[in-house]
């Protein structure tokens, strides 16, 4: 991979989403945004993310953990070294404690993380040493 990690945000909150958008921007992330899960599972096969940002609760018929068992389930989407990062606003409970060890590269609680940490999350991962440091 060549330049910085390909991010992909699948949340359905504006303001997180435009507070998210604003920071991996400015640093020069490419990035897209989705808001709900079909449009997640539409899109990743062709923009081929390195990090997918994915919240817990999504508008529709599948949840958030519904899309990360699918992405790591289904070999069509082509996401098993995507490194999958949940979102929430809720904790952990029993269920997606679970799931996210099984699943998930991570996790973040979006009341308790200033944005510009979501670089810390970014560079803990084993990409090219390209992206910036905060």
């Amino acid at each position: 991979m060549a330049g910085l990690p390909k991010i992909l945000l699948v949340e359905d909150n504006v303001q997180i989403a435009d507070i998210y958008t604003q920071v991996l921007s400015g640093k020069g992330y490419p990035l897209k945004v989705v808001d709900t899960v079909y449009k997640l599972l539409e899109l990743v096969p062709e923009y081929k993310p390195d990090i997918i940002f994915l919240d817990i609760m999504l508008p529709g018929d599948k949840s958030g953990l519904d899309a990360l068992k699918i992405l790591r389930n289904d070999p069509k989407y082509g996401t098993a070294k995507t490194r999958i990062v949940m979102l929430t606003n809720f904790g952990l409970n029993e269920e997606i404690e679970k799931l996210w060890e099984k699943y998930a590269d991570g996790y973040v609680i979006k009341a308790e993380i200033d944005p510009h940490e979501l670089f810390d999350i970014i560079n803990s991962f084993d990409f090219e040493k390209t992206a910036p440091v905060e």
